[in-house]
Formats: structure tokens, C-alpha cells, sequence
């Protein structure tokens, strides 16, 4: 039977046990230990369970006795997912084969890094020499402790992370694999070290919680040269579920926040994802829309200032206009409406991306403001308040004091302090060392702009 037709099968017949049972999949995911979303796939012909040991989870959860038998059950699923004949009693030796994990010899390196994005990655060479450096790529040196990559939402930090898992010395230097894992705010850290497991010939799936599964992996990696690439984290303790290279391999994560990249890496090994120079954000403006860039150049240089130099910003601005590349006055009208920043204009914060970005819901569109504003909705109300009413300070290169900050808030200057501290400690400020004062990128400024005209 051909793979599609059994794996249409083989939701058809889960799909049967599940209503016979009573059953919700929702339950069933919670039975399992699966997420709702695998199982909803699972039920609609999607995909199927990866091993023996989700099967048997499933066909002990289904059973109806005497109705529908464990047997009967784990007999028919199994059959439909790896395509044996199972008319009679299914072995145990049978069972045993198929759950075999994959030999050493045989299992390729572990590669689970996503795809670069098709117009290339612009001006972070320097940087990545950098972290090649820090990750200690060209020494035999063990322990290597975690290295941190921090920036505010839309600087590249993920990109420039799959960067790093791309170049062909990391896939050199790590033959045991280059792991990768996506959290955002509210992560499914059982789901990511499950699928981690599975890369490995591991199954987690009887584990009584992440703890286990931590150990575990740690046990079975400890002796591998392997990076792990843990992108987008919200939580210092969630760092700890993905800490289980050995002595021979290293860790990199990424996340927004100071603290949570001093706390897991320290402050000496954070390294700060800044914004593209001019020269790199019109090369990256130009790979998404040549046709503007190289037919009014000099707008194509406003829009990156507007944008100040922000990848996320210039990437759905360049999709934008590429899209109008067809009716060249419906583009330059954008182009302007763009670089207008009356009101009733089109804002850059509208910009859309069709990528999915954890922590913003499936029914709210993937905006530049959404994504700035993660890091505001975990503010205080107060703060909420007081970053709005920063607003009248404007973006970079405009800066301002602690004491400027305290008379536009109508607070005292040790209670600005600590707002302020606040604001750099979820990314929304940067610190200028050389005068002591502070600065706010300038999408940032027009997202408070937008909260304050509603207070």
C-alpha cells in the first residue's frame, strides 16, 4: 500500500478508535503526552506517530474492552504505519525490530538547523567571526561555557543564529549534529526535547517529566560533539531543560533581554546583536526589491533611516514593495506612504510577515508591532504608561537622562531610575556609555507614540 493511502488509513482508523472511545483529542494528547497540535495532525492525515512506543500510548489510551482490544488496536495502527501484515498476533520480536533504534554506523548527523531566508543574510560577517571565536571552533578546548546573543525583537537575532548553524565550519566541528529549538515566550519544552530524543534514536515518551527527559538526553550526549542552538528565550529557567551537551560541545542561545543572557552566559560571554550599517541594509533592501532600489536610490537610503536599519523592518518593507514591483506608481505610492510619517499615512508597525512568530496568537497577524510589542506587554502598567509617555523623547539619534525622563513622568528621579532599568532590561532601551544618557530606536518610539494617543 502506497505511504499516503496508509497514512490516510491510518487517521481513518484513529480516528474511529477515538470516537468509540469516547474520547476527546485534546484527552488523548494529554494521555500521551503530546501536544494538541500533533494530535490534531495525527487525526487529519497529516503526519503519524514516530515510533512503536507513541503507538502502544495510544492503543492502551483507545482500548474499550471488551469491545476494542489493546491488541486489536496497536495490530491495525501498526500495521497501517509501517506497512506489515499484522492478520495474525503481532511478535513481540516484531515490535522489538521496528522500535530498534538506529545504529551508530548508520545514523546521519543530526542537522535540525531551519533554512536561511532565499535573500540572503546581509552584513553580519564580523559578528559571526565573532561567535565562531567565542564558541571556540578552531580548539580542542572542553567545557566551553554557553555563549548569548541579545538584541531587541527584529534585530536578526534568529537569523544571524541559523547563520551560525549554516557555516561550514559548525557542521565540521560538530559531526554528532547541530541541534535547534524555537521557544518564544510560552514554550512546549516537552515537545522540543521529545523531538531532540528522536534525532538521537532516543524515545521520551515514558518520561515522567522534562527533568527526565533532560537527563537523559544529557546522558546520552555527554561524550558527543554536538551545538545546541536554543533561539528566542523568554525565561532563564527554561535554560536549563536544554543545557545536556558534554564536555566536547557548545551552547548558544539567543534572547532580548539582558538579564536573562547575563544570568545563562554571563555578561563577558553576551554578545549584542546591533542594528545593519547603511551600506548592508540597502544591500538587503535591494535583494528584496531591486527594482525600487535601483531606480530611485536616494528614497531606497530614506526608507532604511526611517526604518532605522532594523533587518525585521526592512525585510517585510522589501517584501511589501517587491510585491507592487509589477505596477511601478502602486510601488512608489508605497514607497512614500511609508516614508511619510504624517498620520493616516501607512505605518512601517503595520508591516506583515507570513512566518509564524511564537507568542503571537494564530488570529493576530504577524506585524512589526506585534512583535515590538511582546517586549512591552511585559511591562508593568505603570511602565506601559511611562514608555508611552517616553514617546515625546523621539528615536534615536534624539538622547535623554534619567532626569528628563522624571519630569516628563511627574516622578521622582530614583523612581525614573527604575523604570528606565526596566525598560533595558526587556530591550527597549540602549544605554550610550559615552554620555551616560539613553536612546530609543526609533520603531520603537512611534509603537509608544501609538499607545499614548490612546491613553
Amino acid at each position: 500500500m502506497p505511504p499516503l493511502l496508509r497514512k490516510s488509513k491510518f487517521s481513518a482508523a484513529l480516528n474511529h478508535y477515538l470516537n468509540a472511545s469516547g474520547k476527546s483529542a485534546a484527552w488523548l494528547a494529554t494521555r500521551t503526552r503530546t501536544s494538541p497540535s500533533v494530535v490534531s495532525r495525527w487525526l487529519s492525515g497529516e503526519t503519524w506517530p514516530r515510533d512503536v512506543a507513541s503507538i502502544e500510548a495510544i492503543a492502551a489510551e483507545l482500548a474499550v474492552e471488551p469491545v476494542t482490544s489493546r491488541q486489536e488496536i496497536l495490530q491495525r495502527l501498526i500495521s497501517l504505519r509501517y506497512g506489515i501484515d499484522t492478520s495474525g498476533n503481532l511478535p513481540s520480536s516484531t515490535i522489538s525490530q521496528i522500535a530498534k533504534p538506529v545504529s551508530e554506523s548508520s545514523r546521519q548527523s543530526v542537522f535540525m538547523v531551519p533554512p536561511l531566508p532565499s535573500h540572503g543574510v546581509w552584513g553580519r560577517a564580523e559578528l559571526l567571526s565573532q561567535i565562531a571565536h567565542s564558541l571556540e571552533l578552531s580548539s580542542e578546548k572542553t567545557n566551553v561555557p554557553a555563549l548569548a546573543l541579545r538584541g531587541m525583537g527584529g534585530i536578526g537575532k534568529t537569523t544571524l543564529a541559523k547563520s551560525v548553524g549554516h557555516l561550514d565550519s559548525v557542521r565540521h566541528f560538530f559531526p554528532d549534529g547541530v541541534f535547534w529549538a524555537e521557544l518564544g515566550p510560552h514554550p512546549e519544552i516537552r515537545i522540543v526535547l521529545e523531538t531532540w530524543g528522536a534525532a538521537i534514536g532516543l524515545d521520551l515518551l515514558a518520561q515522567k517529566n522534562e527533568e527526565s527527559c533532560t537527563a537523559l538526553l544529557r546522558s546520552a550526549l555527554h561524550e558527543k560533539r554536538a551545538l545546541f542552538i536554543i533561539d528566542d528565550l523568554w525565561d532563564s529557567n527554561h535554560a536549563g531543560y536544554f543545557r545536556v551537551g558534554g564536555p566536547h560541545s557548545r551552547t548558544l542561545f539567543t534572547t532580548r533581554e539582558p538579564p536573562i543572557a547575563y544570568d545563562i552566559a554571563t555578561r563577558e560571554r553576551t554578545l549584542r546583536v546591533d542594528l545593519l550599517s547603511e551600506v548592508a541594509s540597502l544591500r538587503l533592501l535591494e535583494s528584496l526589491t531591486p527594482q525600487m532600489v535601483q531606480s530611485d536610490r536616494a528614497n531606497a537610503l530614506r526608507l532604511c533611516a526611517r526604518l532605522e536599519f532594523l533587518p525585521l523592518g526592512l525585510t517585510l518593507a522589501g517584501r511589501l514593495l517587491a510585491n507592487e514591483a509589477d505596477v511601478p506608481s502602486r510601488m512608489v505610492q508605497l514607497l512614500h506612504d511609508l516614508l511619510d510619517e504624517r498620520s493616516g499615512k501607512k505605518s512601517p508597525l503595520g508591516l506583515v510577515q507570513s512566518e509564524e512568530r511564537k507568542g503571537i496568537e494564530g488570529n493576530q497577524s504577524v506585524s512589526l508591532r506585534a512583535v515590538l510589542g511582546l517586549s512591552v506587554e511585559r511591562l508593568s502598567q505603570v511602565d506601559r504608561t511611562r514608555f508611552a509617555m517616553a514617546s515625546v523623547f523621539g528615536g534615536a539619534p534624539l538622547y535623554w537622562d534619567i532626569s528628563a525622563a522624571a519630569s516628563v513622568w511627574q516622578c521622582s528621579h530614583a523612581e525614573a531610575a527604575i523604570t528606565i532599568s526596566n525598560f533595558l532590561k526587556r530591550g527597549l532601551l540602549e544605554h550610550d556609555k559615552a554620555t551616560g544618557r539613553y536612546w530609543m530606536h526609533a520603531l520603537l518610539a512611534d509603537y509608544a507614540l501609538e499607545i499614548a494617543v490612546t491613553l
